[in-house]
């Protein structure tokens, strides 16, 4: 794709007007035919074109103007003043088109149409310049990816000035807003920024977090904890442990029950002599 631009006035005291021209497609093989009236208002149909004789083989640049949409078909023809053997490109046929969503005559069937029944070729009109006279001319391509190519280019035009339309639609409601602002605002006034909004906790505030964890023991709130505290008595005390055992008191127990042992022990030596000897 490759850009140009040009300027073009009317006098010298019109300003000066940039035109952009685009280039969106070339291909290097088009079929040109001569082709009868349509016969019937399905459409046109290729194979009454007699698609073995084309009317010439040329090239297809296809340019974007400003809005318009420029065809050209490019033919090859000996070079005058030249060596033998050399050739120049000229225009062999040009189809301009102009879309406009607004007017049924301007879509883009109006220039370009598809046949019904292949994909490969189309019906374009052209435009003489000089005489201002038009006619129908055959296109085809040898490869279905260039007529894809062709078709593509033609829908991305289309869908380019729909978009470009809605931005300038767009564009005058801003306008339009920004006029309206100012006529409310009074003598050119600029209106005051709205404050923004103060996040910042006040004096005494906080903020509560709960945090949903898998496991874990849970956090008791204050309040929580005060429900559960008895009003009367200690708070948070253990019961002390039992005193430690009298030591006096243990060594006295275990003597009294050695001496019960001994004493148990005489006695029956003594009943156990009674039976010697």
């Amino acid at each position: 794709m490759s850009t140009n631009v040009g300027s073009s006035s009317t006098n010298e005291e019109e300003s000066e007007k940039v035109v952009i021209e685009q280039r969106l497609l070339k291909l290097d093989e088009v079929f040109v035919y001569k082709i009868p009236a349509m016969k019937t208002a399905d459409g046109h149909r290729a194979e009454d074109w007699n698609l073995a004789t084309p009317l010439a083989t040329c090239s297809l640049i296809v340019n974007r103007r400003d809005d318009s949409l420029c065809i050209n078909i490019m033919a090859e023809r000996p070079k005058a003043n030249a060596p033998p053997g050399a050739t120049e490109s000229y225009l062999f046929a040009q189809s301009i088109i102009q879309v406009k969503s607004d007017q049924s005559s301007h879509k883009l069937e109006h220039w370009v149409e598809p046949v019904v029944d292949s994909s490969r070729y189309f019906a374009m009109r052209i435009r003489d310049s000089r005489t201002g006279r038009e006619a129908f001319i055959g296109i085809g391509f040898r490869e279905r990816n260039d007529a894809t190519n062709f078709r593509m280019t033609m829908e991305d035009y289309v869908a380019a000035l729909k978009r470009e339309e809605k931005a300038q639609v767009l564009h005058q409601q801003f306008e339009q807003s920004l006029e309206h602002q100012s006529a409310e605002g009074g003598d050119g006034e600029e209106q005051p920024l709205p404050s923004m909004s103060n996040l910042s906790l006040k004096e005494g505030e906080k903020i509560h977090i709960n945090i949903k964890g898998n496991g874990g023991s849970k956090r008791v709130t204050p309040a929580a904890s005060n429900k559960q505290t008895p009003k009367k008595g200690l708070v948070g005390l253990r019961k002390p442990p039992p005193p430690p055992p009298d030591v006096d008191a243990a060594a006295a127990k275990a003597s009294s029950v050695e001496n019960t042992v001994s004493n148990t022990q005489e006695k029956e030596e003594d009943e156990w002599g009674d039976f010697e000897g």
